[in-house]
């Protein structure tokens, strides 16, 4: 599993064959501060994969082989897995049986796609982050400070730097989906945010 970024901004794959959804997909997921790609089959899907080692993977399950790129996912890597696909109870239990950590019925509803990527990011690298080692020689190190971090349930604006609280940053577009913008500069394409 990749190392958690300091600055959150994430890596997710999207392997999506049908155009519409995965272009539904992508566009909410970056609106908030992911590097996101995308992929149309498994066999992209599997260089993507390798290439961008990602941090979660989004995986559909129209027109493409689910199973075998999940099984083949596993055989190595424990990063979180969301299956999107039919809102169907045999089709989630099948997900999870073959190692996916979320399934999300269709239709999709951009909150809580955001919701549950959210909490399997924060799942896999804040809850299960491994110990900093000890020095071994006793004595105090000087540690590197980490880039400041945003407060627990804050997003910031990259480009105005505004700061607040997550809240602040919902919004709606024009036809009233909901939408991630900054309150400051209405950017919509650069916001961050807590996984805490």
């Amino acid at each position: 599993m990749p190392e958690a970024p300091a600055d959150n901004r994430f890596r997710l794959l999207i392997i999506e064959s049908d155009n519409s959804l995965g272009q539904q997909i992508l566009a909410c997921l970056e609106k908030t501060g992911f590097q996101c790609k995308i992929a149309t089959q498994n066999e992209s899907g599997m260089t993507a994969f390798i290439e961008n080692r990602p941090h979660i993977l989004v995986l559909g399950t129209r027109d493409i082989d689910s199973e075998s790129f999940c099984r083949w996912v596993r055989a190595t890597n424990s990063i979180p897995i969301l299956v999107v696909g039919d809102a169907d109870a045999g089709a989630e239990i099948g997900a999870l049986k073959i190692g996916a950590d979320d399934y999300i019925g269709l239709p999709l509803r951009p909150a809580i796609l955001m919701a549950r990527v959210v909490s399997a990011l924060r799942r896999a690298y804040r809850y299960n982050a491994p110990p900093k080692p000890k020095n071994p020689f006793g004595f105090d190190e000087e540690e590197e400070k980490p880039a400041p971090s945003l407060p627990s349930g804050w997003a910031q604006c990259e480009l105005c730097d505004y700061r607040g609280p997550r809240f602040k940053f919902d919004g709606e577009d024009f036809i009233g989906n909901p939408i991630i913008v900054c309150p400051n500069c209405k950017e919509t394409d650069h916001i961050v945010f807590s996984l805490d």
